[in-house]
């Protein structure tokens, strides 16, 4: 099976005061990819990076199905682990849906999810792994965190609009219970910035992403990127996790992208471009940025995935 990645654009509402809280904007994009190979087999067989990983999540969805009979992965490709790209989720779901597939479990993505843990803050990798394209969910309802949070809008994004992505060697972002003890630290911001935030969204980018302006959609990215800089300074250290990437942002903004900013905690971010020939073109310009004097990366272009994951199922 193959599944997209996501850039995270941001959080609407960490209030919670009016019955829900969260509320998460993104896109899934074409790569970085998980590629896994699934079949049955005399025992749980794991092979390549991150096998820790994917036999917890095996064992727990098959102990929790009552699934006696062995299995044997093969991860081919991977997603970077903690880069702002979603990896966690997309493992999970490519690990549950596999075993559903192959045992007809019938399970959806949303019950994968709950069983694996994921999807506490945001459901745009969810909804990335089910249908791709841009995302915004519903957050969760206050008073009941755990559960995936419903789809709100969804839409296609346009197939010459690309994602231009830089990803510095630097200490990855956080997540997990890192991520958690962070946001405890927070106390929630004020009606009137979750009001400007929610107002951008609502008013200016799904409009947008419907009318197909990129000009406007990129506006609303930077703006909903850069809205709560000031509220994250006292995790982040800055309205960016790291120095490198507030450079990296202001580079990419520099050399004409229509929107840009860092994808969940990063270290990945990105920009928003029309065309495959400017992304080609920003993509040395970037990595150049991205690699001189002892500063080390990499950048690549994508566009979005509008399909989601898929799986191909070889008859022995």
């Amino acid at each position: 099976m193959k599944t997209p990645s996501r850039l995270h654009f941001g959080i609407v509402d960490m209030r919670g005061d009016l019955g829900r809280i969260h509320v998460s904007v993104g896109v899934a994009i074409k790569k970085p990819n998980i590629i896994l190979e699934a079949k049955k087999s005399d025992k749980l067989k794991i092979f390549g990076p991150r096998a820790e990983r994917i036999k917890e999540y095996a064992e727990k969805i098959m102990r929790y199905m009552g699934i006696q009979e062995g299995l044997e992965f093969n991860l081919i490709s991977d997603i970077p682990e903690h880069a702002g790209f979603g990896s966690g989720t997309q493992l999970a779901l490519a690990v549950g849906t596999s075993i559903s597939k192959i045992f007809n479990l019938n399970l959806n993505s949303e019950e994968i999810a709950f069983l694996l843990n994921r999807s506490r803050r945001s459901g745009v990798g969810v909804h990335a792994f089910k249908s791709g394209g841009f995302i915004v969910d519903c957050g969760h309802r206050a008073d009941n965190p755990y559960h995936v949070p419903p789809l709100l809008f969804r839409s296609d994004v346009p197939e010459d609009w690309m994602f231009i992505v830089g990803l510095p060697k630097i200490k990855t972002g956080l997540s997990g219970v890192n991520e958690m003890e962070a946001f405890k630290k927070l106390e929630p911001p004020s009606e009137k910035l979750v009001g400007e935030v929610s107002r951008t969204v609502l008013v200016q980018m799904i409009p947008a992403i419907i009318d197909r302006d990129i000009k406007l959609f990129g506006e609303a990215m930077t703006r909903l990127d850069s809205s709560f800089g000031s509220y994250w300074e006292k995790i982040q250290g800055g309205r960016y996790t790291h120095p490198i990437i507030e450079k990296g942002v202001n580079f990419l903004l520099e050399q004409g992208v229509y929107g840009a900013g860092q994808s969940s905690w990063g270290p990945a971010f990105y920009g928003l471009i029309k065309g495959e020939d400017q992304a080609i073109k920003l993509e040395k310009e970037l990595y150049d940025f991205l690699n001189i004097g002892e500063r080390r990366g990499t950048a690549f272009y994508t566009g979005a995935d509008n399909q989601g994951s898929s799986i191909t199922t070889i008859q022995n």
